[in-house]
């Protein structure tokens, strides 16, 4: 039962970047976040709806084994990745 694993792991993240992303949207942002790099909470509500799907997704493929796990998981650890850089990288000095 690998794919159940996969299925597992990718609910996991899913989860994980929709909280995340619910709470930042409701906290104030930071100079960086905010002014810098444009997560607004309209952003991160985005990026919690988008992860809330493919949480979805993945509950589905528990029912529906015909799913493409891998397909999803890949999808889900694009998402995290992209919604961590994008507010997470801090300042950088100017050369």
């Amino acid at each position: 039962m690998v794919g159940d694993v996969w299925n597992a792991a990718g609910l996991g993240i899913s989860l994980v970047v929709a909280i995340a992303a619910l709470a930042r949207a409701s906290s104030r942002a930071g100079h960086y976040d905010g002014a810098v790099y444009g997560m607004t909470p309209a952003i991160h509500r985005r990026y919690a709806y988008v992860a809330l799907a493919l949480a979805l997704a993945f509950a589905a493929a528990f029912a529906w084994p015909a799913m493409p796990t891998a397909v999803l998981l890949g999808a889900s650890v694009l998402v995290a990745l992209f919604y961590l850089t994008s507010f997470l990288r801090g300042a950088e000095a100017d050369d």
